[in-house]
């Protein structure tokens, strides 16, 4: 199961937002999907309980769950919602889970100050060291024309992580907050801009699953040579 971690110390940074999007999209490419929500909202759990009967099924993981039923439904991605702020021990057994971490950021500078913080949090951590986990930068809600923008595009420069996405603002996202549904799963004449903003990202998915099946792939290489050269 490819699991991506949505996170930022800030409150508002777009992590639901981001987290259902993408939940709906992997769904409506009949994708099986959980999303483990974390954030004392509750933002994307209310949207799964919105979501119409009609669309592709995606399931809540919680302690509350039938892991018969996880189990039965074989999810292949979970999509991680988080509370604006993590714990140490809870932000350590998470990157322990995931694949991926991607970090929204909106285009102020009270969530630049935030993000830069968390982001040496990240780094320290092991499984981002050794780069098991991938981080990945993504503009929330971004007009490229203002001057916070081009402040926010420099501070991810100055990052040297991958800017998965700028987001535009747009009335889709809190539509489809309400109505229990992603831009995927709306008429394309409605998403055209917002879809086309997203392709970075989605190619960027796609970068990381390729990379982590050659990690899974080279493991046990890597454990025959160690066996190999351990001492008698």
């Amino acid at each position: 199961m490819f699991t991506i971690l949505v996170a930022n110390p800030k409150g508002g940074a777009g992590k639901s937002t981001l987290t259902t999007n993408i939940a709906g999209m992997l769904a409506a490419l009949k994708q099986r999907v959980v999303i483990m929500d974390l954030d004392n909202q509750q933002s994307a759990t209310n949207w799964l309980a919105r979501r119409p009967d009609a669309l592709a099924k995606i399931m809540p993981w919680t302690e509350d769950s039938d892991m018969g039923e996880l189990r039965d439904f074989a999810p292949q991605w979970m999509v991680i919602d988080t509370h604006a702020r993590i714990r140490r021990a809870d932000r350590t057994y998470l990157l322990s889970r995931a694949n991926v971490v991607l970090v929204p950021v909106n285009p102020s500078v009270f969530d630049i100050e935030a993000t830069a913080k968390f982001l040496l949090k990240l780094h320290q951590d092991p499984n981002v060291q050794n780069g098991r986990v991938a981080i990945g930068l993504v503009g929330s809600r971004t007009d490229s024309r203002t001057r916070i923008a081009q402040e926010l595009s420099s501070f991810f420069a100055r990052s040297g992580l991958p800017v998965v996405a700028y987001i535009p603002d747009s009335v889709l996202y809190p539509q489809c907050a309400r109505d229990g549904t992603s831009i995927y799963e709306l008429p394309r004449a409605r998403t055209e801009q917002q879809l086309e903003a997203w392709q970075p990202l989605v190619a960027w998915l796609k970068s990381q699953i390729a990379r982590t099946r050659d990690i899974k792939r080279s493991a046990p290489q890597v454990s025959a040579t160690v066996s190999a050269q351990a001492p008698r």
